[in-house]
């Protein structure tokens, strides 16, 4: 081809070429696109030089290669070059390069330029991408080399695929058997999505088998992405969302449960359950912050453990406590020392329980969600107490007198019923007193009502303290009280106890300066098969009563049924 055919190719080609001087690495030529690229004007074409051009860290070196290539190294080459435009920005460009000769004998380089900006700087986002988020992605042969890798989702992993290059992952993830295993199955031809962990991360795995144009899988493409935080945040979601479930529950049990012993107890399990503790126990807290009573406890240990004060619970603690031994209002603050965590039960200035969590020495601390748990379980209990002092007070005001503190009527006869049962499967008898104050108005006529108030209250502490232990003494209506007393074998015995009733009120009363004489009478009746029921049996003693009342102040009688009547009183007897 003639110079004249080469300078006119030379021009009319559309692709970037240029001319350089081997000696001065000056620019002896370049065509239109070349110009345009570098964005030279004609007239500047001889003032420019690749010194100019070239990047000055890769500048040293691009002079090297084109004296190796000048003293007969290969007379072609190509590589990515970074240059420098008039403008001073920079571009990348793929130069392939032939050394020449001109007609005069001098050599020069003929390089042709193809720009791959765009194309090197898509990669280098997508490398920033993917090294600046969780993912890695990489390409897996048959026999299982890596490929091509880039990103860094797991550090450690990374570095183990890089091994892969050479080796295999079989090989290198060989006790990973949740990695060979996805992997094979992808070699197989199935596209696979799962979770797995590994080196104390998880991550979410997608691997697509890339098939070849005979439809065979020729490698394996896969991204990974580290989902730890995510899978982290949802457990605790779920963890959160099972505790606020069973704190519900327990929420749900407090509103019906009758009994407190059973929520107690299920409350301790709940904090032993959701925090894996290994002891949980709650206690009844006196005014003075001792605990006499063990209300519950969760003991997931094999030996039992000193209790605060330093000794164990004794059997007395272990045992479950009254139903209104923690009666509290709301939740108090929830405190941890090292691996112990209280919540107290009630208001914080007077907690009436306490809730106290154990975990072993050396355990990692309560968290706040923990803490949080505990917290919401006392403020639970405390409204269950409360419900349950509430109820408590309202049992006793149903089946107590509100002035001496006695059974009622009603509840006497509950006790006087369950004894009558309990008598006949025994072969027992039960015996009752009706006690009646004498002249009881006038001395409320005389000395007032708070005075007569007075007397009653006096008069319930000493039938109290003069029955048998076991008896049961109730105020029935005004000055009318009743004693049931359990395991009468005949009159005798009641007789006695009525004579002791007697003796115990003889005394006068004082209220102030003034002395207060009283007697009263009473009524006894043994049940008998005419007699069977509570108010029967009451009834008799109440005749007997009457009877004696006949015969005097300060008398007793006890029933008899009267020949061809349903039944009457004997005479009185004198004590």
């Amino acid at each position: 081809m003639t110079p004249e055919e080469q300078s006119d190719l030379f021009e009319l080609l559309d692709i970037a070429i240029v001319e350089t001087g081997v000696r001065d690495h000056r620019l002896r030529r370049a065509n239109e696109p070349c110009r345009a690229l570098f964005g030279i004007a004609p007239g500047e074409l001889g003032r420019w030089t690749w010194e100019d051009a070239t990047i000055p860290g890769e500048l040293a070196r691009r002079n090297e290669q084109a004296r190796l290539r000048a003293e007969g190294g290969p007379d072609r080459f190509r590589r990515v070059v970074r240059l420098v435009r008039p403008d001073q920005s920079v571009m990348h460009a793929v130069a392939t390069t032939v050394l020449r000769t001109d007609a005069d004998g001098e050599q020069y380089f003929l390089t042709h330029l193809q720009d791959v900006s765009e194309e090197i700087a898509a990669h280098d986002r997508l490398r920033l991408v993917v090294e600046n988020t969780p993912v890695s992605m990489f390409l897996v042969g048959l026999d299982g080399r890596v490929l091509v890798r880039e990103g860094t989702a797991v550090p450690r992993a990374s570095a183990i695929l890089e091994e892969a290059r050479d080796a295999s992952v079989f090989t290198t993830f060989a006790d990973s058997p949740q990695v060979t295993s996805v992997l094979r199955r992808a070699l197989a031809g199935e596209r696979v999505q799962e979770v797995i962990e590994i080196f104390d991360r998880c991550l979410e795995v997608h691997l697509v088998p890339i098939r070849g144009t005979d439809g065979a899988v020729s490698s394996v493409a896969a991204v990974a992405t580290d989902i730890t935080e995510r899978e982290q945040a949802l457990e605790s979601l779920r963890l959160r969302t099972a505790e606020l479930a069973a704190v519900a529950d327990l929420g749900q049990r407090a509103l019906e449960a009758r009994d407190a012993a059973p929520l107690w107890k299920r409350a301790v399990t709940v904090i032993g359950d959701r925090l894996r503790a290994d002891l949980v126990e709650m206690y009844e807290l006196t005014a003075d912050g001792n605990r006499p009573t063990l209300l519950a406890r969760a003991d997931r240990r094999e030996r039992p453990v000193a209790g605060p004060t330093g000794t164990a619970p004794s059997g007395a603690e272990r045992a479950a406590g009254s139903p209104a031994a923690a009666m509290a209002g709301e939740a108090g603050e929830a405190k941890q020392a090292g691996v112990l965590l209280t919540a107290s039960v009630g208001r914080p200035q007077a907690p009436l329980a306490r809730i106290e969590v154990r975990r072993a020495p050396g355990a990692a601390p309560f968290t706040e969600q923990e803490v949080g748990l505990v917290r919401s379980v006392a403020a639970v209990l405390g409204s269950a107490a409360l419900r349950f002092r509430m109820e408590a007070e309202i049992r006793h005001r149903s089946l107590h007198d509100g002035l001496t503190g006695l059974p009622n009527r009603t509840a006497l006869l509950d006790r006087l019923a369950r004894a009558l049962r309990r008598a006949r499967q025994d072969g027992c008898r039960i015996g009752v007193l009706f006690i009646d104050l004498d002249r009881f108005k006038e001395i409320n006529d005389t000395h007032g009502h708070q005075a007569g108030d007075a007397l009653l209250r006096e008069t319930a502490a000493r039938l109290s303290a003069a029955v048998r232990p076991g008896d049961v003494v109730g105020r029935l209506a005004g000055d009318e009280f009743a004693v049931v007393c359990g395991n009468i074998e005949r009159i005798a015995d009641l007789e006695a106890i009525a004579d002791r009733a007697l003796a115990a009120l003889e005394p006068p009363f004082r209220q102030g300066d003034q002395v207060i004489g009283r007697t009263a009478s009473i009524g006894l009746a043994v049940s008998s098969p005419e007699l069977r029921d509570g108010e029967t049996l009451l009834n008799a003693a109440d005749l007997a009563m009457y009877a004696a009342k006949r015969d005097g102040p300060g008398r007793r009688a006890a029933y008899q049924r009267a020949p061809g009547s349903p039944g009457a009183a004997g005479g009185a007897a004198d004590r």
